[in-house]
């Protein structure tokens, strides 16, 4: 069974070239994502969410994994890698840059429609995503 609409490549291209017009098109109007610190519902929360993440990190990239996926479903691993250049808001701190590369792992879980992905949940490990930034946990 194929992921639906090919979306690991295409969402990875889009991410990885900061096109975010193409990264919104696999992505429903009501889209709803969520994560430990973050609920974004739409597409233009969505827009905000994902340049607040190139304008911290300017050269990210993504790499995707799929793990298992039906029709409907799709649970996958990734890893961003980039360089911390530019404040980063997370949580209600505003975390100031350390001007040094980093690469972070997660996992993220993806319902469909026919379509487009409708809802995004995605896990992860607070101190070792402070720990990746730079940030003194002590």
């Amino acid at each position: 069974m194929q992921i639906p609409f090919n979306f690991i490549d295409r969402a990875t291209a889009a991410f990885n070239t900061r096109d975010l017009d193409s990264l919104l098109a696999l992505m429903s109007e009501d889209f709803h994502f969520v994560d430990p610190l973050t609920e974004t519902r739409g597409r233009e929360e969505t827009r905000t969410r994902e340049q607040a993440l190139f304008d911290a990190f300017p050269d990210v990239t993504v790499q995707m994994s799929p793990v298992v996926w039906n029709d409907r479903h799709l649970a996958m691993t990734a890893v961003f890698n980039g360089t911390f250049t530019g404040p980063f808001a997370m949580g209600g701190h505003l975390i100031q840059p350390s001007g040094k590369p980093f690469q972070f792992r997660f996992a993220g879980f993806f319902t469909f429609n026919d379509e487009h992905a409708t809802h995004e949940e995605v896990f992860y490990d607070r101190v070792a995503l402070m720990q990746s930034l730079g940030q003194d946990l002590g």
